[in-house]
């Protein structure tokens, strides 16, 4: 079912201070930066690594509330948030096989996939099943 890692995704309390960090520290190139739209209160920056299909993902909530606010006041300096591992095939086709091992899928993408502001496809597994980290599955 997953075939690599496809991202990972850190809360950062300061989103040019991050970018700075990956881009002048470890040379890496920002892929994209941006305001992940109306209602998600976060803004999020992207670098790509080796042949583009992994991925670091940085997160600044822009608002007090929600999730990722949430997250960073538990973890002021910055934290890990999730991972995601990319599957075989369309993520569509990977709920299924995800519900039979016995996973759930998150709140978010309780639907089925989504697409994110990172320009990513991604399925969130609920994390009271990946021993307490969202993981995500995502889509090249």
């Amino acid at each position: 079912m997953l075939t690599g890692l496809h991202h990972v995704g850190y809360v950062v309390p300061d989103l040019d201070a991050a970018i700075a960090f990956y881009r002048d520290t470890l040379g890496l190139v920002l892929d994209r930066r941006g305001d992940a739209g109306p209602g998600f209160n976060f803004e999020v920056a992207v670098f790509r690594l080796g042949d583009g299909s992994t991925g670091i993902e940085l997160i600044k909530p822009i608002t007090e509330t929600g999730a990722f606010a949430d997250f960073l006041r538990a973890n002021p300096n910055g934290a890990l948030h999730h991972i995601a591992y990319t599957t075989a095939g369309h993520l569509t086709e990977a709920v299924a096989p995800a519900l039979a091992c016995g996973l759930h899928l998150g709140p978010a993408t309780a639907n089925g996939p989504i697409d994110t502001a990172a320009g990513w496809r991604i399925l969130n597994i609920d994390p009271s099943n990946t021993h307490g980290l969202l993981t995500q599955l995502g889509e090249q």
